[in-house]
């Protein structure tokens, strides 16, 4: 037990001494981690200060023009091939002095203009109905109201607005004055086939949206105060032009029904005035009844002479046929028979009051008849189609609705000066590489 005791801490110091050990080397690997870190930091910094410094030198040497030397000296190579500018006098013609001017008519000269954005749509009573029967098919087909807000986009982009806005609130007469800058002033140039109705979109511009049929109306202004005014004129002349319009189509609609309403009633009183000059020439209200009443004399006649046709053979059969009675009943039967002849002569033979006959006068009274039944249907019809159209221009009429009435933002959104300076930047750069290759090619 006594041995057990030096043994533990002699094990102890081991695994301490140990420990202290791997502390130390891992201390020192981390410092060595570290300088070697530090090291390739500054190479590299290194590197890039030798490289910025070698294409400073390069790009002066190319842009300064240099004494040609008269030996042959073999060209300094760099890890990067010079970059040819052309000379430092053309660069800043080409360059630099179009965006230094373009700087300046941006903040100096431009006019700042507001934009009022407002969004319209254009619906009608009934579409709610379609659209929940529509279904897929609809969705695909997109909005019913396109042609609408098509209508009012032409409008918007039309010479007929700007006549409105000139004579309403002297726009053109504004815009075409010192109030905007030279640039955007409207302006008409007949050598370039400019008019101001081709430039008014700069001010006044709309866009049709196809998937949700809602017309978008952007109006650009010098003052936030004046674009909201020029909107609310463009929207309630807009208004105006659409309901117009609707109202036409429905207008010509309605007088088309009209005019065959009155041609059916005109139709109606021609027919009953043919049926009562027929009645007037021939002295009858209706032929039918004489017709009728001749039909059932004759009717009435035939019956009476098989009665005594029947009691002559009957005679005859009992041997009396030679008798007094029998003669008279024979003589009876052959009148009755004459009578028919004569009742059924009176149909086709031609009457006193008239150079026709019963049967003739029938048949031009049935289709005068007929005539005034078909008019009357007609003018029933048309009185009808009438009433559609009326309740059709009431359920269809078009409804101009402004979704988002217009609102300018609190800073002018043109010029847009960070846009044309890049796209002016592009554009000299283009020209003056162009300009440097071409130099380059005939030297």
């Amino acid at each position: 037990m006594s041995n057990s005791k030096p043994t533990d801490a002699s094990e102890d110091e081991r695994i301490k001494a140990w420990r202290a050990e791997r502390a130390r080397i891992a201390e020192a690997d981390k410092a060595k981690r570290i300088q070697q870190k530090q090291a390739d930091m500054k190479q590299a910094a290194k590197t890039v200060k030798q490289d910025q410094t070698s294409a400073a030198v390069t790009l002066l040497s190319s842009v300064t023009p240099q004494p040609q030397p008269e030996a042959v000296v073999e060209p300094v190579r760099t890890s990067k091939p010079p970059i040819n500018l052309g000379n430092w006098p053309l660069f800043c013609a080409i360059v630099i002095a179009p965006i230094m001017v373009t700087l300046f008519y941006l903040l100096v000269v431009a006019t700042p203009l507001y934009e009022a954005r407002s969004v319209i749509a254009i619906t009608k009573s009934t579409e709610s109905g379609n659209a929940s029967r529509s279904g897929l098919l609809g969705g695909v087909q997109g909005p019913s109201n396109l042609s609408e807000v098509f209508r009012a986009h032409s409008y918007v982009q039309s010479q007929a607005l700007m006549d409105a806005l000139e004579a309403e609130l002297g726009v053109i007469t504004e815009f075409s004055g010192p109030a905007i800058d030279p640039v955007k002033r409207l302006r008409t140039v007949p050598v370039l086939s400019l008019s101001k109705s081709s430039q008014f979109s700069r001010y006044v511009e709309s866009s049709v949206d196809i998937q949700s049929g809602l017309l978008t109306l952007y109006v650009r202004a010098p003052d936030d105060a004046q674009a909201i005014v020029i909107s609310d004129a463009v929207l309630r002349n807009t208004e105006q032009q659409v309901i117009a319009l609707g109202q036409q189509v429905f207008d010509q609609r309605l007088e088309h029904a009209t005019n065959m309403r009155i041609a059916a009633e005109k139709q109606v009183a021609d027919a009953q005035a043919a049926l009562i000059a027929l009645q007037i020439e021939y002295q009858e209200v209706d032929p039918r009844n004489r017709v009728e009443s001749i039909y059932t004399t004759i009717k009435d006649l035939e019956a009476e002479a098989m009665k005594l046709n029947s009691e002559v053979q009957k005679a005859q059969i009992a041997g009396i046929g030679d008798s007094q009675q029998t003669r008279q009943t024979a003589a009876l039967e052959a009148r009755v028979r004459q009578q028919i002849a004569d009742q059924r002569a009176r149909l086709v033979a031609p009457d006193g009051t008239s150079a026709g006959s019963l049967n003739s006068l029938l048949m031009e009274y049935e289709l005068a008849t007929l005539e005034l039944g078909l008019a009357r249907e007609a003018a029933q019809t048309a009185l009808k189609s009438q009433a559609a159209a009326v309740q059709e221009a009431a359920l269809n009429r078009s409804l101009f609705q402004v979704v988002v009435p217009p609102r300018t933002a609190q800073v002018a959104v043109y010029p847009r000066i960070p846009g044309t300076l890049a796209l002016v930047l592009v554009i000299c750069l283009a020209i003056f590489s162009g300009l440097t290759m071409f130099r380059a090619a005939r030297t």
